[in-house]
């Protein structure tokens, strides 16, 4: 079954888990920049890990809200944080444990748009508040991660992490590869819930190939 995605699962609908394989071919994800986008997350996984202290076992989680994340843009392209928050809540991945489930739908949700303070709070308000406060802060952990891996890939030009320089209270990131201006640039925009969870600054410096 395919969803629509203009409305949330209602009460009467019971998630109905999907293999991977089964969610990239019934919603037409682009493998490439979802592949681009899993291995951009692992990276900053382990790169910024003494920062955002995720359990190790969370790096698969990481790995398959990134591979997921763009699940609503054959349905809604406009709106596909939207739909694919409901998709993957009517259809989570199965390769995740259930509880962790709900963490892949919000991190597809907020991985698009601008987030700030006021946007986490009305959505606290709101069926993301509903859930567990771990769960909250997760899926705003593992979102800050997918924002800049998914904003890493924004010129689908092959970008990749360079040199990596640690700072007192910064980092800086060189970006290699044809696209880097504009994923660099695209990265400093999409910091924005990092730098809402983390006092440690993330800088994003471009180095075009010649």
């Amino acid at each position: 079954m395919r969803l629509s995605g203009d409305k949330k699962p209602g009460k009467a609908l019971r998630p109905e888990p999907l293999p991977l394989e089964d969610l990239y071919y019934i919603y037409e994800i682009e493998r490439s920049h979802a592949n681009n986008v899993a291995r951009n997350a692992l990276e900053l996984f382990d790169i910024l890990n003494s920062i955002h202290r995720l359990d190790p076992e969370m790096r698969n989680l990481v790995e398959i809200a990134a591979l997921v994340h763009d699940a609503g843009v054959t349905v809604d392209l406009e709106n596909h944080h939207k739909a694919g928050r409901n998709i993957l809540l009517l259809h989570p991945p199965l390769e995740v444990p259930e509880r962790l489930r709900p963490v892949v739908a919000w991190t597809a949700f907020l991985h698009k748009k601008s987030v700030g303070k006021e946007k986490i709070e009305k959505l606290k308000g709101k069926d993301f508040g509903k859930m567990p406060e771990d769960l909250q802060n997760l899926t705003l952990k593992v979102a800050a991660l997918v924002r800049l891996a998914d904003a890493l890939d924004y010129s689908r030009m092959e970008s990749r992490l360079g040199k990596v320089t640690f700072g007192k209270q910064s980092i800086r990131f060189e970006i290699e590869g044809q696209g880097a201006v504009i994923d660099a640039e695209r990265m400093a925009k999409k910091g924005d819930l990092w730098h809402l969870l983390y006092n440690t600054r993330l800088e994003f410096r471009p180095v075009p190939k010649k």
